[in-house]
């Protein structure tokens, strides 16, 4: 999976709760393009957006947003660490960084310098 990434990404709400075990939220009315920050997820799944449920509270759930369809999400549960729990209508959903995306991110650049070394050694370096 691609993980995508936005600096513009507002800040939005639950348009209704979800239990422990939906795969899809909906989020406030015409919010879920500014949510993604400019973000396009491709088709298939093949792509993740980190966001927090209920972020900076004991509830808070790490989610990939892995699809979109207007102001509907589908959703990987209990991410980063995190358990699936239930969020209420009106919990806050936002954009985070987590650490696992920072491993994510540390483990592209050992295999870029692995690659890197490789064709140094090839080369003759």
């Amino acid at each position: 999976m691609t993980r995508l990434f936005s600096s513009t990404s507002i800040e939005t709400t639950l348009a209704s709760g979800i239990n422990s075990s939906v795969t899809s939220m909906t989020v406030a009315s015409g919010t879920g393009s500014a949510l993604l920050g400019g973000v396009t997820l491709a088709a298939g799944n093949v792509d993740q957006f980190t966001v927090a449920l209920d972020p900076d509270t004991t509830s808070e759930e790490i989610v990939f947003v892995t699809a979109r369809s207007s102001d509907t999400f589908t959703i990987s549960r209990g991410e980063a660490g995190t358990t699936n729990i239930s969020h209420s209508a009106g919990a806050t959903v936002r954009h985070v960084l987590t650490s696992d995306d920072l491993d994510a991110f540390e483990d592209g650049l050992a295999n870029q310098q692995q690659v890197i070394a490789t064709a140094f050694l090839y080369m003759g370096a």
